[in-house]
């Protein structure tokens, strides 16, 4: 009876902290979207490190956010709630678009619900981030197959202070850590304007709803025979390059957290196609051909992964109209 009673303590601890974990993250997603906030923080990435500052201020007129470069190439990424604008000098071009470059925040999803099948949520107890007292949260995943989770997130306004991406043993493979950071400050107009203005620049728009031209939606004519537990098809286009001849399939699959892209190409028409592995940080890709095509899956996941989706395509089953 003593050892029943302590195995259900222990389990009612364990479900306790998992779900106090669940609320902590949740309460960091909206923190990084609410809260007014002006910040410096390093990215280490690709065995690179970069400083760089974000602006953050939410209001009556809505959301607006900066985000600089301080190391490197001069860039700047602007955003509102109606569009995001490139700025890079480097190229002398501006983008403007409705999609979010990647960013170096991991988005967690609200409904947490629909990872716990394939990752567990941990409470791994209190340090101090950037002069913050902060809590650490952990998303591990349940197999290898994914990477997992670190967050050091301000024990009174719940913002995200630092960020791990783990391998499968546990080891950070990028990083984010503000060395500096304003919670809640009132954000000047001008600190959100460009110090870049892009005259001169090539400015190219890619706002327009109506369909890409050459791009439509449908049924893959590929499909994966094998995915890790949880991924599934999220979005699917089918480019048709009419100068070419050639046309291109991209399907999209995640599992709520990791996001994994696969390309299907016509072999002629790609000039140095990858056969086998290749990584960079936390990006691993893997390239077949099968049939005359080149298959590239490409994705911020271990490289078995990559690997088990590349080599399991086949063509989907043709079916009568």
């Amino acid at each position: 009876m003593k050892w029943l009673l302590i195995t259900l303590l222990a389990a009612t601890g364990q479900l306790h902290a998992a779900e106090s974990a669940r609320q902590w993250l949740d309460d960091m997603s909206g923190a990084l979207e609410s809260l007014n906030y002006d910040g410096t923080f390093v990215y280490f990435h690709d065995n690179k490190l970069e400083t760089m500052r974000i602006i953050h201020r939410v209001d009556a007129g809505g959301l607006r956010e900066r985000l600089v470069s301080l190391t490197g190439s001069a860039r700047e990424v602007l955003r509102d709630d109606k569009a995001v604008t490139c700025i890079m000098p480097d190229n002398k071009s501006v983008m403007v678009g409705q999609s979010r470059p990647r960013q170096p925040f991991h988005v967690v999803p609200r409904d947490l619900d629909s990872l716990a099948a394939n990752y567990t949520f941990e409470d791994a107890g209190e340090d101090r981030m950037a002069g913050y007292a902060a809590r650490v949260i952990a998303i591990k995943p349940r197999d290898t197959l994914r990477y997992g989770y670190r967050f050091w997130i301000d024990q009174d306004s719940r913002m995200l202070l630092k960020s791990d991406l783990t391998d499968v043993d546990g080891m950070p493979i990028e990083q984010v850590m503000f060395t500096g950071l304003s919670i809640g400050s009132d954000i000047p107009g001008d600190d959100l304007q460009p110090s870049l203005n892009g005259d001169g620049f090539a400015w190219h728009s890619q706002m327009n709803d109506r369909p890409v031209p050459g791009y439509q939606d449908g049924i893959p004519g590929w499909r994966v025979r094998q995915l890790p537990t949880g991924f599934s098809l999220s979005n699917f286009q089918h480019k048709y390059m009419h100068d070419e001849q050639t046309d291109t399939e991209h399907m999209v699959f995640s599992d709520g957290l990791a996001t994994v892209s696969v390309y299907v190409e016509h072999a002629g028409s790609v000039r140095q196609p990858l056969v086998g592995h290749s990584g960079m940080g936390a990006m691993n890709a893997y390239g077949v051909q099968l049939d005359g095509h080149q298959i590239t899956v490409v994705g911020e996941v271990p490289a078995d992964t990559v690997k088990m989706i590349a080599t399991s395509l086949q063509r989907a089953p043709q079916t009568d109209d």
